[in-house]
């Protein structure tokens, strides 16, 4: 849905991605790192996918459910980086690096002090804000609002 987002507002709208991995989810953090490592080679938003939904492809929320892999292996990104032919030395290092740690750190803090519910994620905010519903529609109803405000 981000790809469909973007699209139609190619000058209007900024993704940026936070991680919050739930603490009850044991795997959670890790498959933050995996992600973040995988982005150090220009991967994330794929090892992204893989880890969630199974695909690179886009795919509607409700068929994303690989993320329950990980609870038989939470080292199944490791997979993922070598299917992506990422450089798995270079790899290891930037999932094993207090870098990484620190950013996960840092965004779950910044999301704890936030004031913002964690109760869904992925989260996903407009202005700060987030909006009423998780399709194409809701998403595009709140930006138009914010265009027209100006």
């Amino acid at each position: 849905m981000i790809d469909d987002i973007l699209a139609k507002y190619p000058n209007d709208v900024k993704v940026v991605v936070k991680n919050f991995p739930l603490s009850f989810h044991k795997q959670a953090e890790k498959a933050a790192k995996y992600a973040y490592a995988a982005h150090k080679q220009g991967k994330y938003k794929e090892m992204y996918h893989m880890i969630f939904c199974g695909t690179t492809e886009s795919v509607p929320s409700d068929q994303c459910t690989a993320w329950r892999k990980l609870k038989q292996d939470e080292d199944i990104a490791m997979n993922y980086a070598r299917e992506f032919g990422l450089n798995m030395s270079q790899f290891v290092r930037d999932f094993e690096s207090p870098e990484v740690a620190a950013q996960i750190k840092k965004e779950i803090n910044e999301l704890k002090t936030s004031g913002i519910p964690r109760l869904a994620v992925p989260k996903f905010l407009i202005q700060g804000k987030e909006p009423q519903g998780r399709s194409l529609e809701a998403f595009s109803a709140a930006i138009d609002k914010i265009l027209k405000e100006g």
